[in-house]
């Protein structure tokens, strides 16, 4: 999992980031994941991307 967050201020937004994963994957066996801070993404409006990649059998 690929996350890019614009403006991103670690003090601040990665507590936000934890807590919300934690609420949405749970507490145990996390994907390998990367945490960016980027200035923009594909439109001005957009703060968060996320890509993910899942296997299902």
């Amino acid at each position: 999992m690929n996350t890019y967050v614009v403006n991103f201020n670690p003090e601040i937004d990665l507590p936000i980031f934890r807590k919300v994963r934690k609420e949405f994957l749970g507490n145990e066996n996390y994907a390998a994941s990367t945490l960016v801070g980027v200035e923009s993404l594909g439109r001005k409006e957009w703060l968060i991307e996320i890509e993910a990649i899942a296997v299902v059998e």
